[in-house]
């Protein structure tokens, strides 16, 4: 080769020994960066009102991992509600990826990608899973006129007369929308949608005979029911409620494979270190067998979850490919 060339390259070629000697350093700086988390304060976004589930969960999770550092960090949750939990989402997807915010998310997460036209992020490439904390089955519920009506005389009810039959939920794209929706994409009903603000207003319009049902989760909806304000006329889980063991789940009562829970789960901004995640998913999965961490979820209504970051990925990439297919069917649309 001409030493000219050789010359004219040779800064091209310590550029590019330099980017390797930096990239083979990552891991090192990583692993360092891992072994002092948390080096600064942390936070866990709530996309949503406090007082709900998702903030119920985050402040247990944030209380157990201060213990699990030893006070090294408090975690203070941030509650950012609004949109369907998109105003959150997207404080978090922008948020430093330093192991320094999370976001706790539910189901929503994986229908708002395909009930919104566009959102302000990229829903899987901003934000990646750290592992999933609870999973919480919904109670359909009916008022005092329908008392005595199983799961089995709703359905005869909505496929007699389509969308005479009316469902309350939370909101468009809230838990309680989709698992109606599920159950009528299993069923072949057809109900009518009445969105509210919130589950305190649709579960008054229910006790009050305005609307007939919601699929309502349980950890609203169990006092009502324990109280006989409301009718418990199935679990939507695979198994029956040790919290109502006397209401059969919906596959029990004629339509066999039917099985929806909320899953809460921990995220992180997608370029957060891996060895960061490693360590919160350790000490996720560690609190899950902490006897007053079980004992708090499962006075809820809920199941604790434990699993690794490649099982929560496979676990949330399967829920996006399961709600695509039913917010398509169902024609669920945000503006609506």
């Amino acid at each position: 080769m001409n030493p000219s060339h050789l010359h004219r390259r040779r800064p091209l070629l310590l550029a590019l020994a330099a980017l390797c000697t930096g990239l083979a350093a990552l891991p090192s700086a990583w692993a360092q960066d891992a072994a002092a988390y948390p080096d600064r304060p942390v936070k866990i976004v709530v996309p949503f009102p406090p007082g709900g589930a998702a903030d119920v969960y985050a402040r247990l999770v944030g209380q157990k991992l201060g213990e699990a550092w030893g006070g090294k960090q408090s975690v203070v949750i941030d509650n950012r509600a609004g949109a369907g939990g998109v105003i959150g989402t997207d404080v978090a997807a922008k948020a430093p990826a330093d192991g320094s915010t999370f976001l706790m998310v539910t189901i929503g997460h994986a229908v708002n990608p395909f009930m919104y036209s566009k959102l302000p992020y990229d829903t899987r490439a901003d934000l990646v899973p750290v592992g999933v904390v609870a999973m919480v089955p919904s109670v359909v519920v009916t008022g005092p006129a329908l008392k005595g009506k199983g799961m089995q005389d709703l359905i005869a009810m909505a496929k007699a007369k389509p969308d005479d039959l009316q469902y309350a939920s939370s909101g468009v794209g809230t838990t309680s929308h989709v698992g109606a929706a599920l159950l009528e994409s299993m069923s072949g009903a057809h109900m009518l949608h009445v969105p509210y603000k919130g589950a305190a207003p649709a579960l008054q319009d229910v006790m009050a005979d305005r609307v007939a049902l919601s699929v309502d989760i349980i950890t609203s909806s169990l006092p009502l029911v324990k109280s006989g304000k409301l009718n418990g006329v199935a679990i939507t889980g695979a198994k029956r409620s040790p919290q109502l063991p006397d209401v059969p789940t919906v596959a029990e009562t004629g339509l066999p494979g039917f099985e929806f829970v909320s899953w809460y789960m921990l995220l992180a901004p997608a370029r957060t270190p891996a060895p960061i995640l490693e360590k919160v998913n350790a000490a996720l999965r560690q609190m899950a067998q902490a006897p007053d961490f079980r004992a708090r979820v499962e006075g809820t209504g809920g199941e604790v979850a434990s699993m690794t970051l490649k099982e929560s990925n496979d676990y949330l990439n399967a829920e996006f490919t399961r709600w695509a297919k039913v917010v398509k069917e169902r024609n669920i649309k945000a503006e609506q």
